[in-house]
């Protein structure tokens, strides 16, 4: 943790205890730092507020191993939560229905002779994949669900979630252009998600 970013890594990564963790490189939060320095936000900050900037004007960037959200990512301002975008090889798939049972969201269940998944209610956790018996369930797309503009304070609002899976690279990419959009467009005593109400979340995704 800086004077000007707070990045908050989950006991899950940084512990390696728990079940729900997906596999994170052990170096993803110094590439976060490393990021966010780039864009010159601390010399930014200083240049407004010297030495001593206060802990509610720094960036924050909060990341999660899976969907339960231990580092509260959906109040940050950049949240991230790992990702498994699971696939069923309905020709390896024996119908013992153990994902349908171990399923936290009752994404999946058997239609006729196959499982299927409900793309709305699946969060994407991997958690199918690690009880399939049979290894016929696996991820298509490891990577990142990306929230955006989460806060607390007097008017608290959930980040917005950006469709889609990104890979770590295209993370640091978002991140990066989203400390720069705060800074073209900062505004004293607003945090980045009320910029980025009024400006559109979109601009995040934008070259």
């Amino acid at each position: 943790m800086s004077k000007t970013a707070s990045i908050n890594i989950c006991r899950g990564i940084e512990g390696g205890e728990c079940r729900f963790a997906l596999f994170i490189e052990s170096s993803f939060s110094k590439h976060i730092e490393k990021t966010i320095a780039d864009t010159g936000w601390s010399d930014f900050l200083k240049k407004h507020y010297g030495e001593k900037v206060n802990r509610h004007k720094v960036f924050s960037v909060k990341v999660a191993a899976c969907p339960n959200g231990c580092s509260r990512p959906h109040i940050a301002d950049i949240g991230l939560i790992r990702a498994c975008m699971p696939v069923i090889d309905h020709e390896n798939c024996i119908h013992c229905e153990e994902c349908v049972r171990s399923c936290p969201d009752e994404a999946m269940e058997l239609s006729g002779e196959r499982i299927v998944i409900a793309r709305d209610k699946c969060l994407e956790c991997g958690y199918c994949v690690a009880n399939c018996p049979t290894e016929a369930i696996s991820c298509s797309r490891n990577g990142w669900r990306v929230l955006a503009g989460g806060r607390l304070g007097r008017h608290p609002r959930l980040g917005t979630e950006l469709s889609g899976v990104y890979s770590s690279d295209e993370v640091l990419g978002i991140i990066g252009k989203a400390v720069k959009i705060w800074m073209k467009n900062y505004e004293e005593r607003k945090r980045f998600g009320v910029v980025m109400d009024s400006l559109g979340y979109d601009k995040l995704l934008k070259d």
